[in-house]
């Protein structure tokens, strides 16, 4: 996957109320499907996101986590290769006053287990099948997990578990949502301030046990 154009937030202004899903939109609206966020080679062809494309997907899925119960501070891991699903994923946790927690994709399972618990991680959303199963195996042992979200259907499909739903059908539960809300995802993205707390990174635990870090929006803009 191609990474974003940083020439996108040269002439932006940081306040303390600017977040990373504020910025997010305001590039969304300034160019739309006129400009290419980011690109996912699928089959060999690179396939172009633009930033309408990006907010979508971001302002569903996010819409999809409040219709599953997220609360400001819940904690969503995400874990699998560099794809746009687990961008999505980040930025839509932060929309709702979520926050992201990123895991190294080949971790083990007791690696998982211990920042999934930890963390007191919600949502579990994963690339596929291998990172579904990690979840499935440790989630007795997390008990404030509520469901496990993967995106890439390949060997998921006699998985019936009332745990698992994929991504598209959070996206679904959103789309829902916003025909019954309109305006809800505008007004918890409104909510977001620059000093919350929008991502929890983890150190790698070679050595001892992973140590977490809190970082806020204004951490990540200055």
């Amino acid at each position: 996957m191609s990474p974003v154009d940083k020439r996108h937030f040269e002439e932006i202004e940081i306040t303390e109320d600017l977040t990373l899903p504020k910025l997010l939109v305001r590039i969304a609206q300034r160019y739309g499907e006129r400009k290419v966020a980011i690109r996912e080679k699928e089959f060999g062809i690179w396939r172009p996101i633009t930033w309408a494309d990006y907010l979508r997907n971001v302002r569903e899925f996010a819409l999809g986590l409040v219709s599953m119960g997220i609360q400001r501070g819940d904690k969503v891991v995400m874990i699998g290769d560099n794809r746009p699903e687990g961008l999505f994923a980040e930025m839509a946790a932060m929309s709702v006053g979520g926050v992201g927690v990123w895991l190294f994709q080949d971790s083990l399972i007791d690696e998982v287990q211990y920042i999934v618990d930890h963390s007191d991680a919600k949502f579990y959303v994963a690339e596929g099948q291998e990172e579904v199963d990690k979840a499935l195996a440790i989630r007795d042992k997390c008990p404030k997990l509520k469901k496990i979200i993967w995106d890439d259907p390949k060997g998921m499909r006699h998985y019936d578990d009332p745990m698992l739903i994929s991504f598209k059908e959070v996206q679904r539960l959103g789309r829902e949502l916003d025909e019954k809300e309109p305006g809800l995802f505008e007004e918890l993205l409104n909510q977001g301030k620059g000093e919350d707390i929008c991502l929890l990174f983890y150190t790698s635990g070679t050595t001892a046990l992973p140590k977490g870090a809190l970082l806020t929006h204004y951490n990540m803009l200055k």
